[in-house]
């Protein structure tokens, strides 16, 4: 039985809090309503959706905020509402009960319609003054399980859409503008991994100059339920520079320097610090560790002359040469690097062994692997199975990870500066990021600047703040980073 919580998680549904559908209507409406002349019913000549309308929320506010408008005009609240619902708000949900829901809190001749509002045909390009809403937050892997057709429709159909592991607000980010008519804002509550992860950079590109305001509340959570970190974003095409608000500090920076790259916000300390020296990204390869994605399966800690394996419960008998030492994010200290795992590994240097040569040269690592097969098959919906199903999730860099040549290993996440040298050759697990200087700069001065405060001033500006004051050391924000 699937409880509520992962059903909304399943498809990205978490109810907006009141206090956030307040601001972003307020925000959003505030100059479609200052420009709007008015019927003789009390109604705004305006059109306003919602495009994921959920239970309504949004647009019971908008009906609100529209209905002591035009009571300040003089219009009766209750029929001028009346009238609101029936001629300006247009709600649309793929879901059944979700659109009842919303004709129940909106009354009598709201129209909201059932279907996907990101296909053709349902809503009509530049009709509205003003987009609200929080669209479903689902990635790209997780859509394609869910919805194969709505995925393999929208793959690559909008700059959204057509890189990496894209996520489902993103398309709704962009069509927003193509709904809105050509001074029409929009006013959407999306996660704030947009504003720096690569697999948006099409999507910044595409809204540049379209964004005029940013509100990002870092590790603030603001959804009951639900780890997210969130930002209100508004856009109006034409926009010639970003305000933003961000941990209490606000800003504007110029449309003209908005585009693929990461969007900065936090200028003045990012200015200060660019001036310290090159990115790393410019002086050095980053690398994510490798992902088996059954690290209870493929990771074994040592128990005396063998090991114990987490899948299994046991203790487990494998041929040496069949396990690589490994590290994970929890195993890197302030210069120290702990060796509590090792890894599983069917490979030959990159290359995966075939099964009669596994059983060949690790017959015991094979029985191991074999016991854990039902395991193993079942990861990512069933995509393992078949005679290879023993092959890791994501077997990448592995050689160059695994190469004797000295590396510094950082954790995926930390809360003070945390770096150590791996001179062994030990594999980073995907927790763990692997860092290898590419010219002049050595290796030691490289260190020194990744054990640095710097390292989390800069991390917590370029960055998205977790939530117990830790930051993110993936590629995107660590290739930035100023190296004396």
């Amino acid at each position: 039985m699937i409880d509520s919580r992962q059903r909304r998680k399943a498809v990205g549904a978490f109810p907006t809090p009141p206090e956030i559908v307040r601001a972003v209507v307020a925000e959003t409406l505030a100059a479609p309503l200052a420009r709007a002349s008015w019927r003789a019913d009390g109604s705004p000549r305006l059109r306003i959706l919602d495009p994921a309308v959920g239970d309504g929320r949004f647009l019971v506010e908008c009906a609100r905020v529209l209905a002591a408008a035009a009571a300040a005009r003089g219009f009766h609240p209750a029929a001028a509402r009346r009238a609101i619902v029936a001629r300006v708000l247009v709600g649309v949900d793929r879901d059944a009960a979700a659109c009842a829901a919303a004709r129940a809190a909106l009354g009598e001749g709201a129209d909201v319609r059932q279907g996907e509002a990101l296909l053709d045909g349902v809503v009509d390009a530049g009709a509205f003054d003003a987009v609200v809403g929080n669209p479903p937050y689902v990635r790209a892997v997780t859509l394609k399980r869910a919805d194969p057709d709505l995925w393999a429709r929208l793959r690559g159909a909008l700059a959204a859409t057509s890189y990496k592991e894209w996520d489902l607000y993103g398309a709704f980010l962009e069509r927003a503008l193509a709904w809105a008519r050509p001074d029409g804002d929009v006013g959407l509550v999306v996660p704030s991994r947009w504003l720096t992860g690569a697999f948006a950079a099409r999507l910044r590109a595409r809204l540049a100059g379209s964004v005029r305001k940013i509100v990002d509340f870092g590790a603030e959570q603001r959804f009951p339920g639900a780890t997210t970190y969130t930002a209100l974003v508004y856009l109006r095409r034409g926009s010639a520079e970003l305000a933003f608000e961000r941990g209490g500090a606000t800003g504007r920076i110029p449309a003209a320097r908005l585009g693929a790259a990461p969007w900065v916000l936090g200028t003045d300390v990012v200015e200060r610090l660019r001036a310290v020296g090159p990115p790393l990204g410019e002086v050095a390869r980053i690398a994510k560790g490798a992902g088996t994605n059954a690290d209870p399966v493929f990771l074994l800690e040592r128990r005396g002359d063998g090991f114990f394996s987490a899948a299994l419960g046991c203790r487990v008998d494998v041929e040496p040469e069949a396990v690589v030492p490994c590290v994970r994010g929890r195993d890197v200290g302030e210069g120290t690097l702990a060796l509590r795992r090792w890894a599983l590994y069917p490979y030959d240097g990159d290359r995966l062994l075939p099964p009669d040569e596994l059983r060949t040269r690790f017959p015991l690592a094979a029985a191991v692997l074999l016991r854990c097969r039902a395991l193993l098959e079942a990861r990512e919906g069933g995509r393992f199975r078949g005679p290879t199903f023993y092959r890791w999730g994501r077997p990448q860099n592995l050689r160059w990870l695994l190469d004797r040549e000295p590396k510094i290993v950082v954790p995926d996440a930390a809360r003070t500066p945390r770096a150590a040298i791996d001179a062994e050759g030990r594999l980073a697990i995907d927790t763990a990021y692997a860092i290898r200087p590419t010219g002049a700069v050595p290796l030691a001065r490289l260190y020194a600047a990744l054990r640095s405060p710097l390292v989390m001033e800069w991390l917590g500006a370029v960055g998205i703040p977790l939530r117990g004051g830790y930051v993110r050391l993936k590629t995107a924000y660590l290739a930035s980073l100023p190296v004396p």
